[in-house]
């Protein structure tokens, strides 16, 4: 018995040496193509021993002898082998995961080649390596998505984006799409005033879309038309820009990650401005009369014309002295004491280059992620601080994100992700033809002399705190005439503004049956800004204090049940129903001093000589809906899809509106087999959406009103509500090719659609006699039709060397078909000067309307008896503000570990009037007032002594012109001749970014990845109109009021470095 038990635990024992025996594996993953797969996951089956491969491929851990490895990839199919000591994998494609899954309306994510619309989708790699090259990461996108027209000022810190899909489709409601972020719709607008819109002043506070921080986005999807986003019913007209955020799902166990990274931006694009000529119009010692203006101590001094703000005085000579602003105000400043200096007449040491600093943002995110078979969660947090361009700018960023699920049973499952923002801004810069604006008074008044240094150095006064201005009434009076020292406007008169943003969704996910899912969801998007605005007291323009508060919220509950099946072996059918209901509340408060402040540098309203106002706003909106789509596949050949919805929205009384597509695809490569061609798919859809109105549009309401004598009264608004007010309605055709052929190394996606937008809703205008100006009613049509195309190509694929290239254009025809009957022309917007932009029928939507020159029979251009350029007698249109081309070219090139991606892109079309070059031609301030002309004769020259400017053109009866006008009359003529003087070409090529990435090859047990990343954005322009402004420049919001530039900002190159560790 004893010899029994005995060989019984030896056996045991032996039994478990064996199965505890180790075995030291070592090996390589590697792909179909023999690359090195960099982050493979190795596990020991049934435990949670692993690891992952290096920047080789290659792995080495301990296990089991008798164990089993698992080895997976994303979008590559998983392998299973037994242990032993060498192994060399090959892991193929997953066929399922390369049918390419995008996400699609109300989050429902779909196989890409079953849907018969266009879906474009970008990466976050793709975003992040030029991440601090951006305050908006939707700018980011520029050039990679065909259809898709992103423009904004580089030198506008935190300012707006005009994001258009496919053409703008309202006359004068909203054509900004839709934003939805994990489910989220959100708020995307700016809400700017129509003057800092128009270029007539203001600040530009950015549209919100900006709060989205890049580090948390995973990937971005454009819906492009109608058909793609229908589902989401009157919000969808304009297309949907979908964001899906990073999951701790992404992978299992802790993940941590660090990413820093630090920006540089750089004035690149000034004015180009005359440097041979002063200020003012005379330079002397003697008025007209001989008598002295200027004697100090007994002593006379050459002085210029400081209260002029214009540069048509004398040629630099080095020589001459004379008594500047700033001998003066040093003068004063020392308390009058002894002999002021004197200063030589010549260009500027520091001109206004100068004025410029360099911009430095820092930003560093931290994420921490951990995921097991139940439960998954994510935490991010990123600070961003950037010191502007402009003198005492800054804006610092605070986002924190949580996500996270949890599955309760196998039946149940909960889920949440909250975003919070906080942003701090001081300094924005006043844009347009404001009293602010430093590149206003740079380019369109001034003085060429004028030194950045000494600006700087005394722009206040020590004994009182008043202001030192180059722009003195007299030299005995240094109040500031029409200008303020830039300095002074930048540290005396500047904005702050701050803004606190929740926005964010939580659910639960029941799995019914097998294919049946239902899902409830609450979402919230919040927040709330202040926004204060100053003019000291001893400024140019009258002091004041201004303090706006803005607060949104909008809430969406919605339900999805969700069902699939297969129908039979050929046949499968998915379908969706669900319901939503949304709640938007708005308001407003602000209030302003009235006529000055009375102690200086104290900013509240109480501080007001009058007693200050104040106003506010409240609105309310709300949409229930109920919405449904089905699709209906053929094993894997055909695909036909459904969709409806109806809304019944407060703001049209209630009433409800049916919205509805219709689209399918059919995969020709399924029909044709051949092994050259991968992918092949033609597509076809019809949609009708519609786009609803503002809230208190339908019942007309009486307004509080106070008269000048302080009565008070209720009375009817000047523009009559209608009751019988219906949704603009959006028809919509779209068909479209895709293929792929050689294994994915060439390959094409080509777009053509149309739109038809009718019940325009728009002002009619009405007689006095009604008692009102207007009626809002449904009129007008407008079209859309273009192409849009995607053309891919990988010339160099090797193990170690890859080059791929894409191609993204897209052309967009836009037609104001039809406008309310009997009326023409429709005004958007007017322009501080010249002209107005607004609607023509049978013309392109957002036509520039201003005076032109006369031409006659032959398309010469018509001069008068003066030598000026004669005008036609009103307003005709002088071109769409829109371009009708735009596209990108994307190369990227990969070796071994290095990465290097260049990205041009560029338009064609589209016009802009700018406001700067009337006024800087009239004030003889830039480069064309101060060059040769045709004989190589100095402009300024003495016209009969051949000086002066003829301009190219001839007389009413056919003969040449040759009258020869002096400078300054021709720079005159800026204003008082045809505003087409100063329309110029949009069009543009842009040298729009250069990134580099490095992944660093690593053997460490604490970092698995670490990557660098070098870039720089807006590096070049190439374009007919591009000397003086980027066309770009000219975008102060996010809406209709476009085209206009009013004083435009400088154009901004940035470069940086990105570092990013994960642990």
């Amino acid at each position: 018995m004893k010899r029994k038990l005995f060989m019984f635990l030896t056996l045991f024992l032996t039994g478990i040496g064996i199965l505890t025996a180790q075995t030291q594996v070592r090996g390589t993953v590697v792909d179909e193509a023999g690359i090195p797969i960099i982050g493979a996951t190795i596990q020991v089956k049934g435990t949670a021993q692993g690891t992952v491969t290096d920047l080789d491929g290659q792995f080495s851990l301990s296990a089991p002898a008798n164990a089993t490895l698992v080895i997976s990839y994303v979008g590559l199919t998983t392998q299973e082998i037994p242990v032993r000591p060498t192994v060399n994998i090959t892991l193929l494609p997953d066929t399922e995961l390369l049918q390419e899954v995008v996400v699609t309306a109300l989050g429902i994510s779909r196989e890409k080649k079953s849907l018969g619309y266009s879906v474009a989708e970008v990466s976050a790699d793709e975003m992040i390596k030029s991440r601090g090259g951006v305050t908006n990461p939707i700018n980011s996108l520029v050039g990679k998505v065909s259809g898709l027209q992103i423009s904004g000022s580089t030198g506008n810190m935190g300012g707006s984006s005009k994001i258009l899909i496919r053409g703008a489709k309202s006359i004068s409601g909203n054509n900004q799409p839709l934003f939805v972020i994990d489910g989220v719709p959100i708020e995307g607008t700016d809400y700017n005033t129509n003057d800092a819109a128009r270029g007539a002043g203001g600040y530009d506070y950015g549209n919100l879309i900006q709060d989205i921080n890049p580090d948390d986005i995973e990937s971005i999807s454009v819906l492009k038309g109608p058909n793609a986003s229908a589902l989401y019913g009157s919000r969808a007209t304009n297309g949907v820009v979908m964001i899906v955020t990073k999951k701790g799902a992404s992978h299992k166990g802790l993940g941590i990650s660090f990413n820093t990274g630090i920006g540089f931006e750089k004035v690149n694009k000034l004015p180009v401005m005359q440097t041979k000529y002063g200020g003012g119009y005379s330079l002397g010692a003697y008025d007209e009369d001989g008598e002295p203006l200027a004697r100090i101590n007994g002593v006379d001094y050459n002085i210029m014309d400081y209260g002029v703000d214009e540069s048509w005085g004398p040629a630099y000579d080095g020589t001459t002295k004379y008594l500047s602003w700033y001998d003066l105000a040093k003068w004063e400043n020392g308390g009058k004491i002894g002999d002021p200096t004197t200063s030589l007449w010549q260009a500027p040491a520091n001109d206004i280059d100068k004025f410029f600093e360099t911009g430095v943002s820092i930003t560093n995110n931290i994420n921490i992620s951990r995921a097991n078979d139940n439960t998954a969660f994510r935490v991010s947090y990123t600070n961003m601080s950037l010191k502007g361009y402009m003198p005492n700018s800054n804006l610092q960023k605070n986002s924190f994100n949580a996500s996270g699920s949890i599955k309760l049973t196998d039946k149940y499952e909960l889920f949440s992700n909250i975003t919070y923002l906080n942003q701090a801004t001081t300094g924005r810069p006043e844009t347009g033809y404001g009293d602010n604006n430093v590149m206003q008074k740079f380019i369109q008044w001034g003085q060429r002399q004028l030194d950045m240094k000494e600006l700087k150095s005394l722009y206040k006064y020590k004994h009182d705190g008043s202001q030192a201005s180059w722009n003195r009434a007299g030299w005995d009076d240094p109040k500031p005439e029409y200008s303020n020292n830039p300095y002074w406007s930048r540290y005396m008169n500047y904005q702050n503004d701050t803004r606190n943003r929740l926005y964010g969704n939580a659910g639960v996910k029941a799995y019914i049956l097998k294919n049946l899912t239902a899902q409830f969801k609450s979402s919230l998007d919040f927040f709330s800004d202040k926004q204060f605005e100053r003019s000291a007291v001893y400024s140019q323009e009258e002091s004041k204090f201004a303090e706006y508060h803005r607060q949104q919220y909008e809430l969406n509950n919605e339900l999805l049940i969700q069902y699939s099946t297969n129908l039979n072996e050929d046949l499968s059918w998915n379908f969706n129903v669900g319901a939503n209901n949304m709640f938007r509340n708005y308001e407003r408060l602000e209030g302003y001093s009235v006529s000055g402040l009375v102690l200086p540098e104290f900013y509240n309203l109480s501080n007001s000589k009058s007693p200050a106002k104040a106003e506010n706003f409240t609105s309310e909106k709300s949409i229930n809906s109920l919405f449904a789509s089905t699709t209906l596949g053929y094993q894997s050949l055909a695909y036909l899809d459904g969709t409806i919805r109806n809304d019944w929205s407060s703001s049209l009384n209630g009433k409800g509106y049916l919205y509805y597509s219709l689209t399918g695809s059919l995969i020709l490569s399924e029909l044709v087999k051949q092994d050259w061609l991968t992918f092949s798919k033609i597509r076809l859809g019809y949609a009708k959406v519609g786009g609803d109105t503002d809230p208190y549009r339908i019942f007309d309401t009486y307004a509080f009103y106070t008269s000048l004598d302080q009565n008070h009264a209720y009375l009817l608004p000047l523009i009559k509500n209608n009751l019988a007010l219906k949704p603009e309605q959006t028809h919509s055709y779209e068909a479209g090719l895709e293929a792929r052929f050689l294994n994915n190394r060439l390959g094409f996606d080509f777009t053509l659609y149309k739109s038809i937008t009718r019940d325009q809703i728009m002002p009619l205008s009405l007689t006095g006699a009604s008692g009102y100006t207007s009626m809002i009613i449904n009129a007008g049509r407008m079209d859309n039709q273009g192409v849009e195309l995607k053309f891919d190509v990988s010339p160099i694929k090797t193990p170690e060397f890859e080059w791929n290239a894409t191609i993204t254009m897209a052309s967009n025809k836009n037609k104001v078909v039809d406008l309310i009957e009997g009326v023409d022309y429709y005004r958007i917007v007017n322009a501080p000067f010249k002209v107005e932009v607004g609607a023509f029928k049978g013309q392109e939507y957002g036509v520039i309307m201003g005076t032109d020159y006369v031409y006659d029979d032959n398309g010469n251009k018509v001069v008068q008896d003066d030598g000026l350029y004669a005008s036609t007698s009103g307003n005709v249109p002088l071109g769409s503000v829109y371009p009708k081309l735009t596209g990108g070219f994307l190369n990227t090139f990969n070796y071994k570990n290095l990465s290097l991606s260049v990205l041009f892109d560029g338009q064609r079309g589209g016009k802009f009037f700018s406001t700067s070059y009337m006024w800087g031609i009239y004030s003889g301030m830039l480069e064309e007032t101060a060059d040769n002309n045709e004989l190589g004769i100095p402009k300024r020259n003495d016209p009969e002594e051949n000086g002066g400017v003829l301009l190219p053109g001839v007389f009413a009866d056919g003969t040449p012109n040759d009258v020869r006008v002096d400078a300054e009359t021709w720079g005159g003529s800026m204003y008082s001749g045809p505003a087409a003087q100063s329309v110029f070409k949009s069009d543009f090529v842009k040298l729009r970014e250069i990134t580099i990435g490095y992944r660093v090859p690593l053997k460490s047990k604490y970092i698995s990845n670490l990557n660098i990343s070098a870039y720089g954005r807006n590096l070049a322009l190439w374009g007919p109109d591009t000397k003086h402004f980027d066309p770009e420049s000219a975008t102060t919001s996010s809406g209709n009021i476009q085209g206009i530039e009013g004083g435009a900002l400088p154009s901004l190159a940035t470069f940086g470095l990105n570092v990013g560790f994960q642990f």
